[in-house]
This record gives structure tokens, sequence and C-alpha cells, in this order.
């Protein structure tokens, strides 16, 4: 249960870190792909710990 808040906790601020950026990132829209990298992180990391067991 950790984890899963601390990916919500993560994801979100890397929404507001990514609103930040859209004014230096061209397009703007690889800012929006920031939250969506660190989620899929996240579930890539928990896949793979699945895998292992």
């Amino acid at each position: 249960m950790g984890r899963i808040i601390i990916a919500i906790i993560l994801t979100i601020l890397g929404g507001i870190f990514g609103s930040f950026l859209e004014t230096f990132l061209e397009p703007p829209v690889f800012a929006n792909t920031i939250p969506l990298a660190i989620m899929g992180g996240f579930i890539l990391a928990e896949v793979r710990r699945k895998n292992d067991k």
C-alpha cells in the first residue's frame, strides 16, 4: 500500500513540475509526458516485481 501512495504523490509532483516546464519545453506536449513516465515506471517496477516472485 505504501508504494501506491508514493507513486500517486510522485505522479502529482511530476505533473506540477511538468506544468512549470511547459514554458521551456518545445513542443509543450513533452511537459505532459513527465507524469506519464513516472507512473509508467512504477507500473513497470510492479510488473517486474510480480514476475520475480
